[in-house]
């Protein structure tokens, strides 16, 4: 492989869908009778690709043909037409998607489970806002709630609505699939999830709850079930504010790539969705592999840090055979040593 692939970031994320795809056991090939052209992984992969870079099937076809290293990785001989990769993501069982999409808290090893939940709208349509003000056009949008974990900022699972449903019956079903992925330990919710029956079903499965109640005027004797009186007795402000990083999960995703969805079905709608959470699933775990070296070198002293940094790059020039570079390298570490005392 290049050594410039190695560097490449779309080549991470190449290796870490492919990590997932494995782990999900998923056969190169559903049909044995298949021309075996390109297999299931590949169509995958670049689907999600095509999804984090958030361009059309013809356009997306047309920058493969730059990304050598991507070829490289993925063992394409030929660049796939682009009729290739619509009718593929229309093939796609949702199934599979959701396997992967729940399969990456376990990849990164999550025990215990932060469980936020909450809900958000992808426009069906790319018309502007003053377009649809100056027609008095009603926007549609396609509704998803997910449930994701606050601590590591990934998403487990997601409910998928095509028309505007209220958020609150997919609290505790969308608690239920998570819990049977990784043991969920505190579900927060807003206030549209305020409701008695959320906090019963949840404490029936071992799940603590922390919803807002509403009405915060209404004295406490006149507000209605158990949890929710204890809601307003005693309830944990600086655990609840963990919250908000699902709304920081949805402005990356809408930044990253985008709030509205091209395709013009339910079933590549949902695909469509799916493989955007898993884009963004894959950016999430590649940089918290950075922010978690970041850290582990800021907690090192001085003299261990730059000793730790001269074994990495001593490794870097053994892997590319440069070891004649060693000595120089020793010197600048050493410079950089002294400078800083």
């Amino acid at each position: 492989m290049a050594i410039h692939s190695m560097k490449s970031f779309y080549v991470k994320m190449c290796r870490t869908l492919l990590r997932i795809i494995t782990r999900c056991r998923i056969p190169r090939f559903l049909f044995p009778k298949s021309n075996h052209i390109y297999s299931v992984w590949q169509h995958l992969v670049l689907l999600a690709l095509r999804q984090y870079e958030s361009k059309s099937y013809r356009r997306f076809a047309d920058l493969l043909q730059e990304c050598t290293g991507i070829q490289e990785y993925l063992g394409l001989e030929t660049i796939p037409h682009y009729t290739t990769l619509q009718k593929a993501a229309a093939r796609l069982e949702g199934t599979i998607l959701h396997k992967m999409l729940s399969e990456f808290v376990l990849y990164k090893k999550v025990r215990l489970v932060l469980a936020g939940i909450d809900g958000t709208g992808f426009s069906y349509s790319t018309a502007s806002y003053y377009y649809t003000k100056r027609i008095n056009l009603r926007r549609k949008f396609l509704k998803i709630v997910l449930c994701a974990d606050m601590n590591s900022q990934l998403v487990c699972t997601v409910a998928i609505h095509h028309d505007m449903a209220h958020d609150n019956p997919d609290f505790l079903p969308l608690l239920e699939q998570t819990n049977q992925i990784v043991p969920v330990d505190i579900a927060l919710g807003d206030m549209g999830f305020d409701d008695e029956n959320n906090h019963v079903g949840a404490k029936k499965i071992g799940i603590h709850t922390v919803i807002p109640t509403r009405y915060a005027d209404v004295p406490i004797w006149r507000t209605g079930g158990i949890h929710r009186k204890e809601m307003k007795r005693n309830f944990p402000i600086n655990l609840y504010h963990q919250r908000n990083k699902s709304e920081t999960i949805y402005f990356v995703t809408k930044q990253l790539m985008s709030g509205d969805i091209t395709s013009r079905n339910y079933t590549t709608q949902d695909n469509e969705i799916l493989l955007r959470l898993i884009a963004y699933n894959v950016y999430r775990i590649i940089k918290l592999e950075f922010v978690i070296l970041i850290w582990f070198l800021q907690g090192l002293s001085c003299s261990v840090f730059f000793s730790t940094l001269q074994h990495i790059f001593l490794l870097i020039l053994d892997r590319f055979n440069l070891k004649k570079y060693a000595s120089c390298l020793n010197i600048v570490i050493m410079s950089l040593g002294i400078c800083i005392h």
